[in-house]
């Protein structure tokens, strides 16, 4: 089906924009120190907030992806805008942290879930001839949320106190979101731009497409991308869960100006998205893969030798931008190897690796930190992860060619 009434840029720019927003769950370590410092809260249980917040991505996915599958992506963004702006401005009311894990945790993370999973799943199908640059712009606006709302936020916790910086922004966030939802249109099925032709042979179209996730579930193939997910989101989970305490206590920078540092990680968490999404088109998923483990590795290596701000900031923008090269390059993967027509619920559910990751990568490094007083062993046991991770890219890299060879 070829459409011309739909401008297709247009509602790309608002599912950046929504993206943006939810993308403050990212910034989660500029709230956790003002927190603990109001309530007296344990580094471990304010860890949890992020823990869960994270952990409970599959669930968000599979909902979210099975509103934009079946009904289109604004029924996910009108549910999941709700739950993420109330659930944000519910926060700023909370005095036990168990509350915490209720509003910011649960209610804006799964919200924010679903509107990520409604967002990819309609803006790839809105652009088959760019399919990976179009995900990687859309997965970079999650990426940039808390890089632009990081030093906001900070400015806002210093001036009003963290509980009212919360209100404010699931207030302002409430308006943002409705604004753009007004540009979102359902991607019609089959949809085709304007005088692009689907390319024929090569590799990817000889593989079978549109599969169920009970046959996706079935492969040793997918099991595998699952691991290399896993092991790709640990770093990037505990050094953005725990980026503003790492540069305040190891290398004694001010609040503010570790908030900057945020910013300076989830740019590069932007960047990785679009950048090795888009080395991936060139030189293959398997190989980009690889060559992000080795990136992550090497980063977690200085950050535990290192004993300057420069050599945090260097690990620092290695750590995200591979953390948001995976977070480009899946959604890729997934939809080559299974199809477009149950994208939302295969991509939700392949995110139980990311979950994985969330409930391990940020609690480790917060029980590393009370046990030791900083987070060096936790870094060693990220780079340890990294290396299981490349191993299983080889192993995908393997068995990919073997498919290929099949078909």
């Amino acid at each position: 089906m070829s459409e011309d009434r739909y401008n297709r840029w247009l509602i790309l720019i608002a599912a950046i924009i929504i993206n943006i927003c939810i993308g403050t769950l990212y910034a989660w370590s500029v709230f956790a120190m003002p927190l603990g410092k109001l309530f007296g809260w344990a580094p471990p249980a304010l860890a949890l907030v992020f823990t869960i917040n994270h952990g409970l991505s599959p669930v968000a996915m599979i909902g979210g992806g099975y509103l934009q599958d079946r009904f289109g992506a604004k029924a996910a963004l009108v549910l999941g805008g709700l739950m993420f702006t109330v659930g944000l401005f519910c926060s700023g009311f909370v005095s036990q942290v168990g509350m915490l894990y209720l509003t910011y945790s649960a209610l804006a993370g799964i919200g924010g879930g679903i509107i990520y999973a409604g967002n990819i799943g309609n803006t790839v199908k809105f652009f088959p001839d760019k399919r990976g640059l179009a995900a990687g712009l859309c997965a970079a606006g999650y990426g940039c949320g808390a890089m632009l709302v990081a030093p906001i936020a900070s400015s806002l916790i210093i001036t009003y106190g963290v509980l009212s910086t919360f209100q404010i922004l699931g207030a302002a966030f409430f308006v943002i979101i409705a604004i753009c939802l007004m540009l979102i249109k359902k991607a019609p099925l089959g949809y085709k731009p304007v005088g692009w032709v689907p390319p024929t042979g090569g590799p990817v179209t000889s593989v079978p497409v549109d599969k169920a996730w009970t046959q996706m579930l079935s492969e040793g193939f997918w099991w595998v991308v699952v691991v290399m997910l896993f092991c790709g989101a640990m770093s990037g989970l505990m050094i953005l869960a725990h980026a503003s305490p790492i540069g305040q206590i190891m290398f004694q920078l001010t609040p503010m100006k570790a908030a900057y540092f945020v910013s300076i990680i989830t740019l590069a968490n932007a960047i990785g998205r679009v950048g090795f999404g888009s080395l991936s088109d060139k030189i293959g998923r398997a190989n980009t893969i690889m060559i992000m483990y080795v990136v992550s590795a090497a980063s977690m290596l200085n950050l535990t030798f290192t004993g300057t701000v420069l050599g945090f900031v260097i690990s620092g923008i290695g750590v995200g931008a591979v953390f948001g090269g995976f977070m480009g390059t899946m959604p890729t993967i997934i939809s080559e190897r299974y199809g477009l027509k149950n994208f939302g619920v295969n991509y939700g559910i392949t995110f139980v690796g990311f979950s994985l990751a969330a409930l391990s990568g940020p609690l480790t490094a917060a029980k590393v930190r009370v046990a030791t007083g900083n987070y060096d062993q936790a870094f060693w046991i990220a780079l340890g992860v990294n290396v299981v991770g490349f191993i299983f890219a080889i192993i995908y890299k393997n068995m990919d060619k073997r498919s290929q060879a099949v078909s």
